[in-house]
């Protein structure tokens, strides 16, 4: 986790386990084009296993169930928070295809994501020791300066994630999803986030 504040405004930078098992899902189920934006495939790759258990209409109906799922982790329904209770998921009642894929690969979904949890609490420290932070710091204070008006009241949230693009996706007024390597590339960090730190500051 990382936070930055200032006159008005606020940055932070994390990663988020219902996402990451969303998206561990949807790798895992062979999910094709499932909503826009697509974000890029998981790293390291996460191999379609669970996508001979459906197929036809049930593979359709699986990506229509899983993008409305994503599409309430994006906008935080309150309601996923409460979403996981195994063995029966019944959050997911309405979600027959996918509560059916969370049932039989919960165990692994879970394994995954917890390990990713823990090497981005690595990644993230290395960001900080490394001065890869300071760029984005940089960034908000160049435009602060640039304003002749006082900056708008911005709280960015950036939700890094083990992607396997370096690149971001603008999916909320606020919220920018970005592989958690792209702070590598200070470049190509810039190249993402600057337009988006000027339109909402």
């Amino acid at each position: 986790m990382y936070e930055f504040r200032g006159e008005g405004w606020q940055v932070s930078a994390h990663t988020h386990g219902q996402m990451l098992l969303a998206l561990y899902v949807r790798d895992l189920a062979g999910i094709e084009h499932p909503g826009s934006p697509e974000i890029a495939p998981l790293a390291p790759v996460v191999k379609p296993h669970a996508a001979g258990e459906v197929s036809g209409y049930r593979a359709a109906e699986l990506r229509q169930e899983w993008q409305d799922w994503w599409h309430r982790i994006l906008h935080q329904d309150p309601a996923v928070d409460g979403m996981f209770s195994p063995p029966g998921f019944p959050y997911f009642a309405d979600s027959p295809t996918l509560q059916r894929i969370l049932r039989a690969h919960y165990g692994s979904a879970l394994s995954w994501s917890r390990e990713r949890q823990a090497e981005y609490t690595q990644v993230s420290s290395e960001h900080h020791a490394s001065g890869r932070r300071r760029l984005l710091e940089e960034m908000i204070i160049e435009r602060a300066l640039e304003l002749d008006r006082a900056p708008r009241t911005m709280h960015l949230k950036m939700v890094e994630l083990p992607l396997a693009q370096r690149r971001a996706w603008f999916v909320d007024p606020d919220t920018v999803i970005l592989s958690q390597d792209l702070p590598r590339d200070a470049e190509l960090y810039r190249s993402f986030l600057e337009p988006v730190i000027r339109f909402l500051l």
